[in-house]
């Protein structure tokens, strides 16, 4: 039942950057979320507290309270919050920044732009065509992934010049993780043909 529940509704785990963070944290080994604010100033009790409880709600952790004096809660990964602990510190050891990782994952044609590039450099009429998205999202997107290194342009010059875009070898390593088959199930509606 998780898992059908993963498959349809993951990616609203994952496009927040702090619950990629819980994931991989519990999945080194942290199992007190004071652990995980001590690692991370920057998250806040609140939202720490919201993601154990979405990510409980999920069923992809595991809570176990403790009576006693101090009175303290330990988490734990389920079978299948493992599987998306393993995906989730790959994408922490990719290079990017959490910023930068939440911006590839809340975006919905970032990914299906990097899987076409992969495949071949392409024009950006050749994006629009395969991903039926609009001229002005479609160059937005295309500066975001070349502002995070993930692509480079090749500007050719012939009568019109022409335009190529080619993946960068940063993108490459990232590739395969944001194209498991977890990911790749939610973005097979973004290829067209």
């Amino acid at each position: 039942m998780a898992m059908e529940l993963i498959k349809g509704e993951w990616q609203q785990i994952l496009r927040c950057k702090w619950s990629v963070v819980v994931l991989a944290e519990l999945g080194n080994g942290a199992s007190r979320p004071s652990q995980i604010l001590r690692r991370y100033p920057d998250l806040k009790p609140k939202v720490l507290w919201q993601r154990l409880k979405k990510l409980e709600r999920f069923n992809l952790v595991q809570r176990f309270p403790f009576d006693g004096y101090p009175r303290r809660t330990d988490y734990r990964l389920t079978e299948e919050g493992t599987k998306l602990a393993q995906w989730a510190k790959s994408l922490l050891q990719s290079g990017l920044t959490l910023d930068e990782l939440t911006t590839v994952l809340r975006c919905r044609y970032m990914v299906a732009i990097l899987k076409l590039l992969a495949q071949q450099p392409r024009r950006p009429k050749a994006l629009k065509a395969r991903l039926k998205i609009a001229d002005k999202s479609l160059f937005e997107r295309l500066a975001k992934l070349e502002k995070l290194g993930l692509i480079w342009r090749e500007i050719i010059p012939t009568r019109p010049i022409q335009v190529r875009y080619h993946l960068t070898d940063r993108a490459f390593a990232l590739l395969p993780l944001l194209t498991d088959g977890l990911y790749e199930a939610s973005f097979k509606s973004q290829l067209v043909g």
